[in-house]
């Protein structure tokens, strides 16, 4: 299964890893803020690499993943220091331990599409931009 190797990928804080975890014309799609639709890997490194940029000792780690044929469903926790801005979350330099669940179409071994989502109010809390 990809998951792992998508987990590996994140925890070695490099975009261009994560994008070798879907297939070449993969698709992420985040549906949460500020939200994202990412077709194939070069995109999809570009996107990683700014998460890394903005959190640059993240974390991904993997609670739950379940298998149902060439379904994935994966809950996981990112987590890290937001030093660099994201657009609409300027760092200050706080802790982020985001909780989502990643919704992943299995091919190959390889993620062929990943619906990301998480609670964008826990996200805008955490980063100091939303009362928590």
């Amino acid at each position: 299964m990809g998951i792992p190797r998508l987990a590996s990928a994140w925890n070695a804080r490099s975009g261009v890893a994560v994008s070798e975890a879907f297939a070449s014309d993969g698709v992420r799609v985040e549906y949460a803020l500020p939200g994202a639709r990412l077709e194939g890997r070069e995109a999809i490194a570009v996107h990683a690499e700014a998460y890394v940029r903005a959190v640059p000792d993240c974390r991904l780690e993997i609670r739950a993943a379940t298998e149902h044929g060439e379904v994935a469903v994966v809950e996981w926790t990112f987590r890290g220091t937001h030093t660099g801005d994201l657009p609409g979350l300027p760092a200050q330099g706080e802790e982020v331990a985001l909780d989502g669940v990643s919704v992943c179409a299995m091919e190959g071994g390889l993620i062929r599409e990943e619906r990301v989502y998480w609670d964008a109010a826990t996200l805008l809390a955490g980063a100091g931009v939303l009362a928590g």
